[in-house]
């Protein structure tokens, strides 16, 4: 075996790593109210996914276009394809922790060669980092966090890679090579401004924008959750890589919730500091 490779075991399409003990997967949170000084950096909301299926869809990016897209693994909403939209999407089964929430996260498929990698575990987190009043993502809204065209280097604050559990440290800006026995992490950390009027736009990234400092720009006053999405891959071999590229992760989400219990959530349960 060449020096730096990590055995693996296909199962059908998907691999496994040999030697990857079960024990060394956290658990998952279960959807709660939670406070934490350190990360993810405020009160926040937090929700254990697995995984539910993949495809080769877009619904925001190439909407009623089957197979437009590169491949991407979805987590929650489990009927996602190119047809969905957020009102499809309400009450639907989800693979999330929540009876509530039936939104659809997803991320490219990473491949480990011409083997795509299934997440061992994610974890969907609403924080609250605004020195503003929050009010919950409003009912349809869709954003993006990352380029799935990026030919260079993206904020590691936007999306990054890390080893190791959730929280792992350093990040960086493309797959990193972590240990044989540590897990591969991902990071996506979405917009938590919003204009107050769109629920999607042209480039599906003007509607929305990151607060600098915790303050939403005046063009988009209105400061909601930062949702941030944090997807756990079983350790993988050198030269892995996403389905859109070396610097293009990213993510995509499409609310789904019962609008209700999210306002309820940001407001009654209290979600501000």
């Amino acid at each position: 075996m060449a020096p730096g490779r990590v055995p693996v075991v296909r199962r059908g399409r998907a691999i496994a790593v040999a030697g990857f003990a079960a024990a060394n997967l956290p658990a998952a949170p279960k959807a709660e109210l939670q406070f934490a000084p350190n990360f993810p950096g405020g009160p926040y909301y937090a929700l254990g996914c697995s995984a539910s299926h993949r495809n080769n869809d877009d619904p925001i990016v190439y909407p009623g276009q089957p197979g437009k897209s590169h491949n991407h693994t979805y987590i929650g909403n489990r009927s996602v394809d190119a047809s969905t939209t957020p009102v499809s999407l309400v009450g639907g089964r989800s693979s999330c922790e929540s009876e509530f929430d039936s939104s659809a996260y997803w991320m490219p498929t990473l491949f480990a060669g011409r083997e795509e990698v299934l997440p061992l575990t994610a974890v969907v987190y609403y924080v609250n980092r605004s020195a503003e009043r929050i009010s919950a993502p409003p009912k349809g809204l869709v954003m993006l966090a990352g380029n799935a065209l990026a030919t260079s280097r993206q904020p590691k604050g936007i999306v990054s890679w890390s080893c190791g559990e959730v929280g792992g440290r350093p990040r960086h800006a493309t797959i990193p090579a972590c240990r044989e026995d540590s897990m591969l992490q991902l990071q996506a950390t979405f917009p938590n401004c919003w204009d107050g009027r769109r629920l999607d736009s042209p480039d599906h990234r003007q509607h929305v924008k990151y607060a600098s400092r915790g303050v939403c720009p005046q063009s988009h006053p209105v400061a909601m959750p930062t949702i941030v999405v944090i997807v756990l891959y079983p350790p993988v071999p050198r030269g892995s890589q996403v389905a859109s590229g070396k610097f293009a992760a990213h993510a995509d989400f499409m609310n789904g919730w019962d609008q209700t219990e999210l306002e309820h959530l940001v407001r009654e349960r209290s979600l501000r500091r």
